[in-house]
C-alpha cells in the first residue's frame, strides 16, 4: 500500500488541473474573502480527500464556495481549503492543498 505522502503526490497533478480549470471561471463579482473591503475577484475551493486503505481506493472531491456542509468535499475525512484568484499559480495551490491534507493526516 502507498504511503500518505505517495498518495498525495499522485493527487497533485489532478488538483493542479482542477485549479487551472476553475481560474477562468472566476467572475468579477466572486469573492474568496469575507472581508467587505477586499474586492478582489476570487473563489474559495475545498478539496476533500480519503486515503487508500486495504479496503478502498483513495478518493477525492471538491466544491467551490460555501455549500453549507452539503458539497462533494464534505463526504471525505480530510480537507484542504484554499482561495484562488485570477493570478494564482495552479501548481502552487495544488501543493498547498496536499500540504494541508498531509498535515491533517499526520495527527
Amino acid at each position: 500500500m502507498k504511503t500518505i505522502e505517495e498518495q498525495l503526490n499522485e493527487m497533485i497533478p489532478q488538483w493542479n488541473k482542477l485549479i487551472a480549470a476553475l481560474i477562468p471561471n472566476i467572475c468579477d463579482e466572486y469573492r474568496a474573502s469575507d472581508d467587505p473591503e477586499d474586492d478582489t475577484p476570487g473563489m474559495s475551493v475545498t478539496i476533500g480527500f480519503t486515503p487508500e486503505t486495504e479496503d478502498r481506493d483513495a478518493s477525492w472531491s471538491y466544491q467551490t464556495g460555501d455549500n453549507s456542509y452539503s458539497g462533494g468535499a464534505y463526504g471525505h475525512e480530510n480537507w484542504g481549503v484554499v482561495s484562488i484568484y485570477r493570478d494564482s499559480k495552479p501548481s502552487e495551490v495544488a501543493e498547498d492543498i496536499a500540504n494541508q491534507i498531509g498535515e491533517s493526516l499526520a495527527y
